[in-house]
């Protein structure tokens, strides 16, 4: 039986067929092509998930498309504007102190508070923090925010006193200090009136400063990480990603992270050693290189060692661990056994045996793409499972059948309805938009 066509068929196709125009006009506007496929599947997961019922057909489905990739561009890149003047702002605070040598304490915690501002911003709904970001730190009136995302201004005020209280509650727990301990300039309501932006955008960030504990000087990544090889001061911190989406991070080391969807990791950096714990998900690293502190990432039982190389860890849908090496040479060790791994190799860790395998490119989620081979079919659903809008299950039966072939992300819904002409199984849509598998 053939897969019932979405309601938002008409979009899902558009996205389909202008999918690489799309990724282009992104990234113009980006200047980043990883950046623009990451924002492009964020424009599939809006459309996947709009409510047809309360916004109506659409006469021109490629028109609507481009306008919310614009409009998820252009949040992007604001909320990196913002983010450049706040640590200028911050740089100008330093420069009026009297000079003073570097207190290293202060730098960490001033990176820490910036990733712990990134990971708040980062899960708040889209609407409340795009009020947030326009009015607190933007200025907008909020009778205009109102008017450009066509909702009511209580509305508006609502979403910012939201945001406004996970900012604030965020930051006291990573400071560990109450609530109570809020300045009363901190704790005034952004909603207070349309008029005076600037005052409580002032105020506003005069106390996300002190709440932040910045008072004697602000250090970049670079620095930071100098005095941490001197002073062994330790650099921890969690980052984690929604369905559909990714991250790209750079570490205070100079390695760079690509995190993929549903994903989270664990860091503790020190003096003499750089731990990553790899708790869900996937991840891609490229690593700094550093012969006195070797790059060490855990994955249920798995260790990967590294000096300085591009590579991989996944775990996957079967509670196995995958590890595919883009560039230079890393160390598995697994099951009592270890394993040296060079370029264009992989190895994938199971419950009892370790398999070598030779892979054309790893980590080609980066790419917008999964590959399968020979996996369950429950495997499958579970890794496409962290980007689609709706849930996959399969029966028993159907999840240990196997397949293989190459799933693009953002035409998911294709290979579901291709399914029943390489499987035998049928699929079938249910009442809560769910996908249901079971084999025939």
């Amino acid at each position: 039986m053939p897969l019932p066509a979405s309601p938002n068929g008409a979009l899902l196709s558009a996205f389909e067929q202008h999918y690489a125009e799309l990724v282009r006009y992104i990234a113009r506007r980006t200047g980043s092509m990883e950046e623009a496929r990451g924002l492009a599947h964020d424009t599939w997961l809006r459309i996947a998930e709009r409510d047809v019922g309360s916004e109506g057909a659409l006469e021109d489905p490629r028109a609507y498309l481009f306008t919310i990739s614009h409009n998820l561009a252009m949040n992007h890149l604001r909320r990196g504007s913002w983010m450049q003047g706040y640590l200028a702002e911050c740089g100008q605070a330093e420069q009026a102190l009297p000079a003073q040598a570097p207190d290293v304490a202060d730098g960490m915690m001033y990176h820490q508070a910036i990733v712990h501002v990134e990971a708040v911003l980062r899960v708040l709904p889209e609407r409340v923090r795009e009020a947030y970001l326009a009015h607190g730190l933007h200025g907008e009136k909020q009778a205009d925010i109102a008017a450009r995302l066509g909702v009511s201004i209580d509305t508006i005020k609502r979403d910012i006193a939201q945001a406004t209280r996970s900012m604030e509650a965020a930051m006291h727990a990573w400071r560990r200090t109450p609530v109570a301990a809020l300045a009363p300039q901190a704790a005034q309501s952004p909603s207070a009136g349309t008029e005076g932006a600037d005052s409580v955008r002032r105020s506003r960030r005069k106390s996300l400063l002190s709440l932040l504990g910045i008072g004697s000087m602000v250090a970049g990544g670079s620095v930071i990480w100098q005095l941490l090889q001197r002073q062994a001061l330790r650099y921890e911190t969690v980052l984690a990603t929604l369905r559909g989406q990714r991250m790209h991070h750079e570490l205070p080391d100079g390695s760079v992270l690509t995190l993929d969807a549903l994903s989270r990791m664990e860091f503790d950096f020190t003096a003499d050693r750089r731990l990553a714990r790899l708790l869900e998900g996937a991840a891609f690293f490229a690593v700094q290189h550093d012969v006195q502190r070797p790059f060490v990432v855990q994955a249920r039982g798995v260790q990967v060692t590294v000096l300085g190389t591009r590579f991989g860890v996944e775990i996957d849908g079967g509670d196995g661990v995958q590890v595919q090496v883009e560039s230079g040479r890393v160390q598995v060790e697994a099951l009592g056994q270890r394993h040296m791994l060079t370029a264009g190799q992989g190895l994938r860790v199971g419950r009892h045996a370790v398999s070598l395998t030779q892979q054309g490119h790893a980590a080609v989620w980066r790419e917008g793409r999964l590959d399968f081979d020979a996996v369950p079919l429950g495997e499958a659903l579970a890794r496409v499972a962290r980007y689609a809008p709706m849930a996959l299950q399969a029966s028993p039966a159907a999840a240990q059948l196997p397949i293989s072939g190459t799933v693009h992300v953002a035409r998911a819904q294709e290979w579901l309805a291709a399914l029943p002409s390489v499987l035998p199984v049928r699929v079938r849509r249910q009442a809560d938009g769910s996908i249901d598998i079971a084999r025939r």
